[in-house]
């Protein structure tokens, strides 16, 4: 008798403690990625998040930066060395860029991000 209910208990035991647990996905990149989706989707492939700028700037930010590529665009093909002209471009943008941010904010821009944005620098056109 004995026997029987230290078996008994002991299989409850077993059985309790090999149930499986619900598994919870807690996956961080999800929501990263689902972040940066929603970010893209709403201003392109711009992200300033390190700049700090209010909606009205990074709307012009944004907007000066494609008007900056169309133009590029435009000088690549009608020209056939267009270095200098590429040069001129992003002298005239970049002023543009600084009278739009603050100097704390243009310094970050400065050492951050505008080497990606460089007309020039990139040598697109060869």
């Amino acid at each position: 008798m004995r026997t029987i209910i230290t078996l008994a208990v002991l299989a409850l035991g077993l059985s309790g403690f090999a149930q499986q647990r619900q598994m919870v996905r807690t996956d961080k990149n999800y929501q990263t990625n689902h972040y940066q989706q929603n970010y893209n989707g709403k201003y392109g492939n711009y992200s300033f998040s390190r700049l700090d700028l209010s909606n009205r700037q990074e709307r012009m930010l944004v907007n000066l930066l494609k008007d900056k590529q169309n133009e590029e665009r435009y000088i690549v093909r009608k020209y056939r060395k267009p270095e200098q002209k590429l040069r001129m471009l992003d002298r005239e943008y970049d002023r543009k860029i600084q009278n739009l941010l603050s100097r704390s904010q243009y310094d970050k821009w400065s050492r951050i991000y505008a080497y990606q944005y460089n007309a020039y620098g990139n040598k697109r056109w060869s």
